[in-house]
């Protein structure tokens, strides 16, 4: 099974990103212009001596900027549908990575490493350079180092899953002053669906991905589970096994939710109305409202410890 990347975008980005016909266009930025404010810095230790930094600045000076995008590991990270789903109401583009790598020249694709201390393996490569002043020496750290710059950020930013893509200023072009990358559709294996993108918006995602022939899914948010399942247009279900989209064998027959093996029903639909009566039952705050005294206790239940207001 080839290895997927998933490209996080917002519900309104969709037309603008397949308006190209049989292209999928998405948006690079160089690194200095990414929120991480700490971007292609963790690369050495610079707590040492005056020398040997402005011996670092004279070999690496600043780091080469190049058209770079971000892509996940992952389509069930929370966070990143809410910051770049736009609260859940955006899409998921499910990317072919070895069909990415197909279609461009030179690609420089990798994991991001999530740490909050400079590159160790950097450091043998520096104290050549700086003792040994050779010329190969000097290339190899500053290739080095321009690499772990890319790769590397905060520890901060570990729940992304990060996968980088870097490509040179020939791959992209500039629309509207965007550096956009454009890619065959073929590339596309699927488009996800958010758990609360609007139903026009999912209906264009679903005819969009029988022109490309590419799958279209939606995400749902179960109460079995703190990760997204996924669902078809024909209520088949899906989950993610932490490295592809997969067809799921058991699921609730009546929410369609991934359960154990062996059952028809989650915990929550096998919910009967005798369950409920006896729950209910065993509620004492509804005998508090149906004696209309329920808004008093709540409210005098919270006052208790607290200062009377003057």
């Amino acid at each position: 099974m080839t290895t997927k990347i998933y490209k996080y975008i917002g519900p309104g980005i969709l037309d603008i990103a397949f308006k190209r016909d049989e292209f999928f266009g998405f948006k690079l930025s160089y690194p200095k212009d990414y929120n991480d404010p700490y971007e292609l810095i963790l690369t050495i230790d610079f707590d040492d001596d005056l020398g040997v930094v402005a011996f670092y600045n004279e070999i690496v000076r600043d780091i080469s900027q190049f058209p770079t995008s971000c892509f996940s590991k992952s389509p069930v990270i929370t966070p990143m549908w809410a910051h770049y789903g736009h609260n859940s109401k955006g899409f998921v583009i499910e990317v072919d990575e070895e069909k990415l790598r197909e279609h461009l020249a030179d690609p420089s694709l990798g994991d991001v490493i999530y740490q909050d201390t400079p590159r160790s393996e950097l450091s043998k490569s520096f104290d050549m350079a700086y003792r040994r002043g050779k010329p190969r020496d000097m290339m190899f750290f500053r290739n080095g180092a321009q690499s772990a710059a890319y790769f590397t950020k905060h520890t901060c930013w570990n729940y992304e899953l990060e996968r980088r893509l870097v490509v040179s200023n020939d791959d992209v072009e500039v629309i509207d002053e965007n550096m956009i990358l454009f890619i065959p559709t073929e590339c596309v294996t699927a488009i996800i669906s958010g758990p609360r993108t609007t139903q026009d918006f999912k209906d264009k995602a679903a005819e969009l991905c029988i022109e490309i022939d590419s799958q279209y899914l939606e995400a749902n948010i179960g109460k079995s589970s703190s990760k997204p399942y996924f669902l078809d247009l024909d209520s088949n279900t899906y989950t993610f096994n932490d490295k592809n989209i997969i067809s799921c064998n058991d699921y609730c027959d009546d929410c369609r939710e991934p359960i154990s093996k062996g059952k028809d029903y989650c915990v929550w639909c096998s919910i009967t109305e005798e369950d409920e009566d006896i729950a209910a039952s065993g509620n004492p705050l509804r005998r508090f409202s149906d004696a209309g005294i329920l808004g008093g206790y709540i409210k005098g239940f919270n006052s208790i410890g607290k200062k009377p207001n003057k």
